[in-house]
């Protein structure tokens, strides 16, 4: 992995956690508006001492040792200007990251580097100096555990030089820091200068006296330049600094009195917010990210809260925080080969989320990405520097304008009362409370299933919880829906024994659209285990809420109910009517009519309909299409339970076959009647249906089919152009096989498009000898062809509907 240059979306935003000045504590534990918890907090966590810092130096007095490169051998300390130009001769320019790429640029980067496989050093006390600059620095960073240093590659700076500020990335598991030993060399400038948020430190490593050896360490989330070097070589071995023990927390100064301070505040949090987020001042890839992995203050910042939260039942957890921004961006100047230069426009999104959680024990959550609130940020100011950070901007490509990106992402503690669980749950959304209730209840059954228990009560007051937030448009609830949340819902709640509570969320979320067909298995158990009147109350609610926009799904739904017996006629009439009521191409009221909408199907536009309910008006483009198992569902169903209904609602189909074609929908719709197991009674709807598309087979089966007896061909083009005109007399003459159309493209494919759209029966072919090239057109017999196998599937499609059952 490569060194990175700077760049908008890596950049280190200034101060993500900025140390306020201590604020007079509360007397008493009442609960605390967001503002005073989050500054308190803040206030805190700022006396907390640092136990190292961002960098590290020093010099060591080395033992003799030797540095042998592969292809040179031996190199001399202090290095020889000789010796200098042979590595520069032998060495590659060094690179650098930008994303994903890996780019050579000397306005960026100008250094040479030799990869540490040539390399070997050695001596008799050189491991043990080693060891000694790595304890030292680790140190000095405030690191504690194992810590190894791998050697990375040997860079040689000759005059000229430099590094422009950048950031190191990630380049071995567990790296956290680089370590930057300068050997023996004469030369001039090469200062390297390392920054973390505001502070800013200048290391000159350059020493005079040839035994010792200047070093350098700083944590890989810090930006740091090369100056450049003014004269001589500069040559210096880089190590990456890996935690190789996976070890604990690293142990904070005493913070006692903190800990007492921040459990207080924490007692009294009641109400909102339901959770803080407490941004880091390190960055951390998400590969690294871990409470073992912190560095620095980070480490004894969530120590202290760690302690905190456990004594005042509170959840700890850490994650990525990632805030972003894009638009528009527009040009300012450099066109005709110059520079570009632009500047930010208009804002098309923005947010924050968190993500990349993990749990304290260092194992990974699954809680998604979760967006969160300005008054949930401690210190409340502590994204104010995120407009400060240089954009990325894309210039205009193709229907692409140009456009711009700014992004920052830190690492940040997330703290909430475990009182508060839910709701943090439910404000994630339904994709990460759904997947969380739904292991919920499986930990509880997996416990014995005791109702009342505490993992009850947990799972319990998500649920209610979840369903009380339920997404209110009905757009966004009916996607809830067809993602399968609804049924997971139901689900839970009935697997911890409260049907009450699932059939108040069937009235008050499903039938008002919150309803798809992926939740009918659930509803058919639901139904149940409650009392047939209730559940007759229940589901005609539900049908007369959505058979408008899914009437395909209330049809299933019933036609499950009828199979399985769930109830008698009485109580599925209602429903029924509903259905009815909501087939595609009932009767509208005369405002909606006005108004190009339709109702959301209620009782009240049909039989059995109850006058007093006004029907939502929907737009007519989301009323629902017909479909062949809408009809057959709502046969199979209706024949059953009141075959009045069934024979108006074989009438609406039959009587409008512009919505209800015979062949796309009812002919399919017949013989998935026949092909069921349910016996079809010779006086039912669904059997004068098999009888009506019977007929239609039988008066197309009647037809005479022959193949052409010349070349005449149907000859109806939609089209009225001079060239179609033309083809039309070609497809009518009986003696004409072949025609030619030599014309530019446009015509061709004109042409060519009236043939495929009015399926003629022509082959084509384009002759390139020649312009403008040349369309032939030879005729064939598709037409026929399609009406032997129309002739086939008409015979096998009247089989099946006449067999016996």
């Amino acid at each position: 992995m490569l060194d990175l240059p700077p760049s908008g979306r890596s950049s280190t935003l200034p101060g993500p956690f900025r140390r306020q000045r201590k604020q007079p504590n509360p007397t008493n534990n009442e609960a605390l508006p967001m503002p005073h918890l989050a500054n308190q907090i803040a206030a805190i966590l700022s006396e907390v001492q640092h136990p190292g810092e961002f960098y590290a130096s020093g010099t060591l007095d080395m033992h003799p040792f030797q540095l042998q490169v592969e292809g040179l051998g031996p190199i001399a300390m202090p290095l020889l200007p000789v010796q200098a130009e042979q590595l520069v001769a032998l060495a590659e320019q060094a690179p650098y990251g930008r994303g994903t790429e890996t780019l050579v640029d000397t306005e960026v980067r100008r250094t040479w580097q030799i990869d540490a496989a040539k390399l070997q050093l050695s001596g008799r006390r050189w491991a043990g100096d080693l060891e000694r600059v790595v304890r030292q620095v680790t140190t000095g960073l405030g690191v504690h555990g194992q810590v190894e240093a791998a050697l990375y590659k040997l860079l040689i700076y000759d005059a000229g030089s430099f590094f422009v500020s950048h950031r190191d990335t990630e380049k071995a598991p567990g790296m956290f820091a680089t370590l930057v030993m300068v050997l023996p060399s004469l030369y001039t400038g090469g200062e390297l200068i390392v920054r973390h948020k505001a502070q800013e430190v200048r290391l000159d490593l350059r020493r005079d006296e040839p035994s010792e050896v200047a070093f350098a360490a700083f944590y890989a989330d810090c930006r740091h330049e090369v100056q450049p070097i003014a004269s001589g070589h500069r040559l210096a071995l880089v190590y990456n600094l890996i935690r190789t023990d996976g070890g604990p927390l690293p142990q904070p100064p005493d913070h006692d009195s903190q800990r007492e301070e921040l459990t207080q505040q924490l007692r009294g949090w009641q109400g909102e917010p339901h959770k803080l987020v407490l941004p880091l001042e390190h960055a951390y890839t998400p590969a690294e990210l871990g409470f073992h992995s912190l560095k620095g203050v980070d480490a004894s910042v969530a120590s202290l809260v760690l302690d905190a939260a456990q004594a005042t039942d509170c959840d700890l957890h850490l994650g990525l925080v990632t805030v972003f921004e894009q638009g528009s961006a527009e040009y300012t100047g450099g066109w005709y080969g110059r520079d570009v230069d632009m500047e930010v426009g208009e804002v098309f999104e923005q947010g924050r989320y968190i993500h990349q959680w993990r749990a304290a024990n260092g194992e990974p959550l699954e809680l998604g990405h979760l967006d969160f609130d300005d008054d949930e940020v401690s210190p409340p100011d502590a994204f104010d520097g995120f407009e400060d950070i240089e954009p990325d901007f894309e210039e205009a490509t193709g229907n692409e304008g140009a456009s711009y990106e700014r992004t920052y992402q830190c690492a940040a503690l997330v703290l909430w009362p475990r009182a508060h669980r839910a709701l943090v749950l439910v404000d994630a959304g339904l994709s990460v409370s759904l997947p969380y209730l739904t292991d919920l209840v499986e930990r509880w059954r997996a416990a014995g299933a005791v109702s009342g228990d505490a993992v009850w009560q947990q799972a319990h007051g998500l649920a209610l919880a979840i369903r009380d937030d339920w997404p209110r448009e009905r757009w966004q609830a009916q996607n809830a829906n067809k993602a399968g949340y609804g049924a997971a819902l139901l689900s839970a709640l009935s697997a911890l024994g409260d049907a009450s509570a699932a059939a108040e969320f069937v009235v008050e979320r499903m039938a008002t659209g919150a309803y798809d067909q992926a939740d009918n298995a659930q509803l058919v158990e639901l139904l149940g285990h409650v009392p047939a009147a209730r559940a007759g109350e229940l589901l005609a609610a539900l049908v007369k809420g959505n058979a408008r926009v899914v009437p395909e799904a209330c049809a299933a739904l019933l036609a499950h109910c009828v199979e399985q017996n769930l109830l008698d006629a009485e109580d599925l009439r209602p429903a029924a009517a509903a259905l009815l009521a909501g087939l595609p191409g009932a009767p509208q009221p005369a405002a909606a009519q006005a108004v190009g909408s339709q109702p959301v199907a209620g009782a009240g536009a049909g039989a059995g309909a109850d006058d007093g309910d006004a029907a939502e008006v929907i737009p007519q483009w989301r009323a629902a299409k017909p479909s062949q198992r809408l009809v057959a569902d709502t046969l199979r169903a209706l024949d059953q339970i009141d075959p009045s209904l069934a024979e108006q609602a074989l009438a609406r189909c039959l009587s409008d076959p512009e919505r209800y074609p015979m062949d796309a929908i009812l002919l399919a719709a017949a013989l998935s009647l026949a092909d069921s197991a349910v016996p079809m009674p010779a006086d039912s709807a669904s059997a004068r249906l098999r009888e009506a598309v019977l007929a239609h087979l039988e008066r197309r089966i009647a037809e005479p089919l022959e193949p052409p007896a010349d070349w005449q061909r149907p000859a109806e083009l939609r089209c009225r152009c001079q060239y179609c005109q033309d083809l039309s007399r070609f497809l009518a003459s009986p003696s004409e096989s072949t025609w030619q159309l030599k014309a530019a493209q446009n015509a061709r494919s004109h042409v060519e498009q009236r043939i495929q759209m009015d399926q003629c029966d022509l082959d084509r072919t384009t002759d390139k000898r020649g312009r403008p090239f040349t369309l032939i057109c030879t005729k064939n017999q598709a037409s026929y062809v399609r009406r032997v196998r129309q002739r086939e599937q008409d015979l096998a499609d009247r089989a099946r509907l006449i067999r016996p059952a």
